[in-house]
């Protein structure tokens, strides 16, 4: 499925024109499309966005909020970095719990169409999470790679 899911932005993005001018502004909204979830951002400057989203996979749920600023308004390529905050829960054959994620981040968006973007970042997340049957705990420092795909109501991607 992943294979299939890169493919098919591969194709997207060489076969649309590539001189796509892209513009995000206040008031901007979006979904967002990524492995293995969903998200829905609001620009509420032409810098700074937010993002509540959801990842579900075989018995593990993963909700949270992102924060965007972006370093640039108006480009076919515009880099930010960011924070994230996240809640999950699992449940195995062995083990049931919940914990938290906390995420900096650094990445881009890359407009291949008017109102489309491919979005890739990546950075340490710390990790906890607690077993609620043994009480027992881990936290750790992780790495992260995020990408999807995003789609831009009314005015984004000018």
């Amino acid at each position: 499925m992943l294979t299939k899911f890169f493919a098919l932005i591969l194709f997207s993005i060489l076969s649309l024109d590539t001189f796509v001018s892209a513009e995000v502004a206040k008031g901007d909204l979006g979904i967002s499309l990524n492995y293995p979830g969903i998200g829905t951002r609001y620009f509420f400057s032409d810098k700074i966005s937010g993002e509540i989203k959801a990842q579900i996979e075989k018995d593990i749920f993963v909700g949270g909020v992102r924060g965007y600023y972006y370093l640039s308004s108006k480009s076919q390529f515009l880099l930010f970095v960011g924070l994230e905050g996240d809640f999950t829960s699992f449940k195995g054959k062995e083990s049931k719990g919940n914990g938290f994620a906390g995420e900096v981040f650094a990445g881009g968006e890359y407009f291949f169409a008017r109102q489309f973007s491919f979005q890739f970042d990546f950075g340490p997340a710390l990790i906890s999470l607690k077993d609620d049957d043994t009480s027992v705990s881990v936290s750790g420092l992780e790495y992260v790679v995020n990408f999807g795909i995003n789609y831009y109501f009314g005015k984004g991607g000018k």
